[in-house]
């Protein structure tokens, strides 16, 4: 049986902005460059992102939490510093969902937000409406327990949800 061929970035990009009118989510932002293509748009209260890397056959529906509150930033590293396996084991299975994965934003060695993310494919015949549904939904849960989760350990908190995009390293889990 022979793969269906994929559909065109041009094609996709259209579909996913019609998909999301239809959706009556707001395009709060539309960005097209060399490298990346996509939309910023909003569930409720919360800024989602809609990325594809130009050189991926898949988009990204991603939920950004960060922090530029030092206090908060200070006290999320000292859970990593201290080994805090309880605080980042609870931390962990806020985040963790069988539809999504989240990494920690990380910037200059600390940790300062998380993004949940689930990826889709619209470039791939199948694909549908619901499925972009089905993301958003999963990572708009996710994050709003994670959330909740970090404001009932420390507090009140503001939230960046649209940073810009970070220069992001990779880091141990458990440092």
């Amino acid at each position: 049986m022979a793969l269906s061929p994929l559909k065109q970035q041009e094609e996709v990009q259209a579909e996913l902005k019609e998909n999301l009118q239809e959706m009556d989510l707001e395009i709060t932002k539309e960005f097209d460059s060399d490298e990346f293509c996509g939309f910023w748009t909003k569930s409720g209260d919360f800024p989602l992102l809609v990325e594809n890397r130009k050189s991926l056959k898949y988009y990204v529906v991603a939920f950004q939490i960060t922090f530029s509150d030092e206090a908060i930033i200070k006290s999320l590293n000292g859970y990593y510093e201290t080994q805090d396996n309880q605080f980042i084991f609870r931390l962990t299975q806020v985040f963790t969902s069988p539809q999504t994965s989240f990494v920690r934003v990380i910037e200059s060695g600390r940790v300062i937000g998380f993004t949940i993310m689930k990826s889709i494919y619209p470039f791939h015949e199948g694909f549908l409406i619901h499925h972009l549904d089905q993301a958003i939904q999963a990572v708009v849960s996710v994050g709003s327990v994670g959330i909740a989760f970090l404001k009932s350990e420390m507090g009140q908190m503001v939230l960046d949800h649209t940073p810009p995009r970070p220069v992001s390293e990779p880091g141990p889990m458990y440092e």
